[in-house]
């Protein structure tokens, strides 16, 4: 269907809209160079994904940093089919750093870290957890702690990554500077504005006031109910509805958890009992 598309809009099974934005681009500004949009030097394209504190996946994405230790250190143990898997989602991530490396956002620009390998890294990610789980007996004390701080610290990445919409830390970048911590700048963003201090403490930048609809969306928490109410175009008794299912939402997930919790707490105090009878 993406062909038959791209056949429809710019008459070619093969290109992409990319030929098209940069021949447009070229026509609006004559001094772009000829290769727009591959002007990024390779090198910098290639190694900023890896560590540049503004899109490094290893800041946006802990768990992959699980992935390699487990990878190195029982890489004897690992099944066939699991080496393979690991293998292919590293190549692959390797493949897409390598593909976008001179692309002149080489990291895709307005995106809550680097959105050109997100997908790979994510795959190389998700399987961090239940190999710790399976090969925690082979596995030293110190991997399974460090195994459990990276697990906290990819569930804290993750929530805050929630909390406001992905251009705020950009458009304050413009005001801050480079290089920037993004995820701490993050931390901090949800810090001042629980204690109201966004402007005390020199968060509220003049590029956040630039487009009027961006503005609206980046000062208040990016969950429905808040942005209704921000948004101020639906009536009050919507508002209050959708946040009292919101909180119901909330509670029906802590008690899931906790009734799982007991579910696995039970059924590892029965197997420990049958191993000892």
């Amino acid at each position: 269907m993406d062909r038959v598309y791209q056949y429809l809009r710019f008459g070619s099974f093969t290109n992409t809209y990319v030929s098209v934005f940069a021949r447009e681009w070229r026509q609006l500004d004559p001094s772009l160079p000829a290769n727009f949009p591959w002007t990024t030097p390779f090198h910098v394209g290639m190694f900023s994904p890896l560590f540049m504190p503004e899109k490094s996946i290893f800041l946006f994405d802990p768990l992959i940093v699980l992935s390699l230790l487990i990878i190195i250190f029982s890489w004897k143990r690992l099944r066939p089919d699991v080496r393979a898997y690991v293998i292919t989602t590293l190549l692959l991530i390797l493949a897409y750093m390598a593909f976008y490396a001179r692309y002149f956002v080489w990291a895709g620009d307005m995106a809550w870290g680097d959105r050109y390998v997100s997908t790979a890294v994510e795959m190389a990610a998700f399987i961090s957890v239940p190999l710790l789980l399976r090969h925690r007996t082979d596995l030293g004390r110190w991997l399974w702690n460090v195994g459990g701080v990276l697990v906290a610290a990819s569930f804290i990445v993750q929530l805050a990554s929630l909390a406001f919409w992905l251009p705020l830390e950009i458009y304050q970048m413009e005001t801050l500077g480079h290089p920037t911590f993004v995820v701490l700048l993050r931390l901090k963003n949800i810090a001042a504005f629980s204690l109201g201090k966004m402007d005390q403490w020199g968060l509220n930048t003049p590029s956040m006031t630039q487009d009027p609809w961006d503005y609206v969306h980046i000062s208040t928490w990016n969950f429905l109910p808040f942005l209704l109410r921000r948004v101020g175009e639906v009536s009050d008794w919507v508002i209050k509805t959708v946040f009292a299912m919101w909180y119901v939402g909330i509670a029906a997930l802590a008690w899931s958890l906790w009734r799982l919790r007991i579910a696995v707490t039970d059924n590892s105090t029965n197997s420990s009992r049958d191993v000892l009878s």
